[in-house]
């Protein structure tokens, strides 16, 4: 597990010009230049296995404190869900767990370890997803964030995904209390973007 470089937080992110592991509270965005990137090449992304779980388990305890995620009205169980893998040899770097429901595939939990960030692992990871929801004929991709994870809402919409609706207040009535995120934003609605694939 890494630590922030500042205090004794779990470390979410990485800093790319750095390489300091951050928490929630002392990253920030910071407009660079895309050209000052080291580019690293992707990691293999494959299915969850039986054995996979416990290691998924302990993902979703490290960054969101519970294997439970609420959103779009209800709740999923990333135990219970199929994922998408990646490694880096034997670690894992990175997951994907997603719900089947109607036309849509559902992705409920996405992270990537600090120290894999900057390997397009999540890219591979939502290619993956992408792929499994066309081959289902699915016509469409849903995920739910919220409002202070700037890092998220850039990724989902650099993948094609819209702002499709905002629920304000959603996260704050499910945790009961208002919680600190990304750069000390207070974690409050829940943001829903959809990327349509037909």
């Amino acid at each position: 597990m890494m630590r922030c470089h500042y205090d004794d937080q779990i470390a979410v992110y990485r800093c790319a010009r750095t390489g300091e592991y951050l928490c929630l509270d002392h990253a920030r965005l910071d407009v660079v230049s895309v050209s000052t990137r080291v580019r690293l090449p992707p990691l293999p992304v494959r299915a969850a296995q039986p054995e996979d779980y416990d290691a998924i388990k302990q993902m979703a305890l490290m960054y969101w404190g519970e294997t439970e995620v609420t959103c779009f009205d209800q709740t999923y169980d990333v135990l219970k869900l199929p994922a998408l893998l990646a490694f880096s040899e034997d670690k894992l770097a990175g997951m994907l767990s997603y719900a089947l429901e109607g036309d849509r595939l559902v992705i409920v939990m996405l992270n990537v370890h600090p120290e894999f960030q900057g390997r397009r692992t999540a890219r591979s990871l939502l290619a993956i997803a992408e792929r499994e929801a066309r081959n289902r004929g699915l016509a469409r991709m849903v995920v739910a964030t919220s409002n202070d994870d700037l890092p998220a809402l850039y990724l989902y919409q650099r993948w094609g995904f819209v702002i499709s609706e905002v629920k304000p207040g959603a996260i704050l009535a499910h945790h009961g209390r208002e919680e600190r995120g990304f750069a000390s934003i207070p974690v409050r609605d829940e943001i829903r973007l959809e990327r349509k694939l037909a």
